[in-house]
């Protein structure tokens, strides 16, 4: 079943703590949700960690808003850039590949864990 429920479901809109794996997990921001329904996820926030200091904005959206699939196209937007992708849902899990960029979005308890690649874990409080 293709949406975005889960691992998103446990997010509601407005404003969550922000944490990133550096030997423990630790508050290094925050982000407000703006829209999360099954096939749209929308955020926004700061964030100052490991000498970098920022702001990000997230958009993931299944563009097949097809449940029954396990993978299909999506688009995902970070800082203004749009890249058309295509996810693949296993499980509670779905992960986002375009070109060089990939996510992948699980359940960590009442949490979001996101794996971006090349950097250290993050997740998004409940």
């Amino acid at each position: 079943m293709a949406t975005l429920h889960p691992p998103l479901d446990g997010l509601s809109a407005g404003k969550h703590d922000l944490q990133v794996s550096l030997l423990g997990w630790h508050t290094v921001g925050s982000c407000t949700i703006a829209v999360n329904d099954p096939f749209h996820f929308d955020a926004s926030g700061s964030y100052d960690a490991m000498g970098k200091k920022g702001t990000f904005d997230m958009k993931l959206v299944l563009t097949d808003q097809d449940p029954a699939a396990s993978s299909g196209p999506c688009k995902i937007s970070n800082d203004g850039q749009t890249f058309d992708a295509t996810y693949v849902r296993n499980g509670n899990e779905i992960s986002f590949t375009a070109r060089d960029h990939s996510i992948t979005v699980s359940p960590d308890g009442n949490n979001v864990l996101m794996q971006v690649r090349g950097f250290p874990k993050f997740r998004i409080l409940g």
